[in-house]
């Protein structure tokens, strides 16, 4: 009678476990779900960062080429205005005042070697002192008004810089002694200036050689940063490829465990009919004995011993065979318990295994969107040096 109580609480232990099989499922079917979700995620993502590296270029490149176009019509509209102020500075220049100036010192210059009259010395010291000084002051006139143009329009600074093949005053005949300091004075301004477009400035052969050493320091840094670039995009392949295998690995993993734990549950139901059928069977033949046993000790007792009754020997060397079945079946019952126990030991070893492989994978899949969030940060500085870089070559 106290072995028959035992068997409940196993079948109770045998649901729990199944439940709890069933709950270990259910949560590696969640975590199979998830992770499957994250890969996908990762995936969008990375087209979506792939796509607006690829719109901030292509906005980037817009920008540069309005830039250069802006700059090209600030060129062109620079040089218009210089030809208009040359060709203004050549008006000025060829006004009638200064040509009738620059014609009468030429013709003075050529008539006074030779027109000398019989009674004059040829020395140009006996040349009229009232001519000299007629001539001194339209001559100083000229000049001055060439030096007052020159001090206006032209940059004494930038005097490198002129180009060579405008056209330049008309030449003077060789001066006179008297004179040469001031006719030399219109002779020595020049037609043209290079004036620097505006938002740039001229430089000395210092300054841009250091600026060219900062561009070509700019430019190894944009190649190391391509060179990052490269090497990060290879490892991130990498370990896409890698997370692709591991995720089709924990699949088949997951799919195996889930094959082996209905084929569990069905051998576990099929034991546990046949252990419910056998116990059945058991109560069914001790209570017959019970009832049989309490027959006879209910019975006369003179009776049995005068009749003989011959069932009371079959029935006395039954009870053992049946309290041996008994015992045999309960220590199958506990064999298959313990069976039952191991087999969920290995599940249980199996699905800490699943949740440590789960774990190293959200390790690289963190690993890896670290390495992304790298990427996008190094093209991002790369993408600003450039600009950098360019805005810096187009201003000088």
């Amino acid at each position: 009678m106290e072995e028959s109580d035992k068997p409940p609480p196993q079948n109770e232990e045998n649901a729990e476990l199944e439940v709890n099989l069933e709950v270990q499922l259910a949560d590696c079917r969640a975590q199979l779900e998830h992770w499957q979700g994250v890969a996908t995620i990762c995936e969008l993502s990375k087209r979506e960062e792939l796509q607006e590296l690829q719109t901030q270029c292509d906005q980037e490149i817009q920008s540069l080429q309005e830039a250069l176009r802006e700059t090209t019509a600030q060129y062109e509209a620079r040089i218009s205005a210089l030809q208009s102020e040359r060709a203004q500075w050549r008006r000025t220049g060829a006004s009638p005042d200064n040509k009738a100036s620059i014609k009468k010192g030429r013709m003075e210059g050529e008539s006074s070697p030779t027109d000398s009259s019989p009674s004059h010395s040829p020395d140009p010291d006996s040349s009229d002192p009232r001519e000299l000084m007629a001539e001194g002051p339209e001559v100083e006139g000229a000049g001055l008004l060439m030096e007052g143009y020159a001090i206006q329009q032209c940059d004494s600074a930038s005097l490198a810089s002129f180009s060579m093949d405008t056209p330049s005053l008309p030449r003077r005949p060789p001066p006179q002694d008297d004179t040469a300091s001031l006719l030399s004075t219109g002779t020595l301004v020049p037609e043209a200036i290079y004036l620097p477009p505006p938002g740039h400035r001229l430089v000395s052969y210092t300054d841009w050689d250091a600026l060219q050493t900062q561009i070509s320091e700019l430019q190894g840094e944009v190649t190391q940063l391509r060179e990052q670039r490269a090497e990060l995009e290879k490892e991130l392949d990498i370990q896409t490829t890698e997370t692709q295998k591991q995720v089709t690995v924990l699949q088949s993993q997951v799919q195996t465990s889930e094959t082996l734990l209905q084929e569990l549950q069905k051998s576990f139901s099929q034991s546990q009919n046949a252990v419910q059928s056998r116990l059945a069977e058991l109560s069914l033949s001790q209570k017959r004995v019970c009832s049989e046993l309490s027959r006879l000790k209910g019975g006369d007792d003179q009776e049995d011993e005068g009749t003989g009754d011959p069932h009371t020997p079959t029935l006395q060397g039954a009870l053992p065979h049946c309290e041996e079945r008994l015992r045999i079946e309960i220590v199958n019952l506990k064999e298959q318990l313990e069976t039952r126990t191991e087999e969920s030991e290995v599940l249980e070893v199996q699905l800490s295994s699943l949740k440590t492989e789960t774990d190293r994978i959200q390790s690289q899949k963190d690993k890896v969107w670290r390495l992304s969030c790298k990427n996008v940060a190094l093209n991002s500085r790369a993408c600003g040096w450039r600009c950098l870089t360019y805005r810096e070559t187009t201003n000088l």
